[in-house]
């Protein structure tokens, strides 16, 4: 019996463990970066996250809608981007 609740919280605890890594951003590869809006820079179309698995600072290019979405954003945002060719990251979509 003791090692059936041993292993009922194990289980738990990784399940948890696992929930929580799904909100981070899953690396470059994955296209997304999930943090808080620290700074929105409407004259030079950019905006800038604090990522949540790193804690830190990204900033992206933006065309105008994504740019009217997020001029007032609070809480967390992910973020949707594509690499150019020198490294500058293009946010293709956001989500709150």
């Amino acid at each position: 019996m003791k090692f059936r609740i041993l292993s009922l919280s194990l289980i738990a605890a990784m399940s948890l463990i696992i929930s929580t890594n799904v909100f981070a951003c899953g690396g470059e590869a994955s296209g997304k970066h999930i943090g808080s809006v620290l700074k929105v820079n409407a004259g030079n179309s950019t905006f800038t996250i604090r990522d949540a698995e790193t804690n830190s600072p990204i900033t992206f290019n933006a065309d105008k809608s994504i740019m009217g979405e997020i001029k007032n954003a609070s809480g967390r945002i992910m973020v949707n981007y594509e690499e150019n060719d020198d490294g500058a990251l293009n946010a293709v979509a956001v989500s709150f």
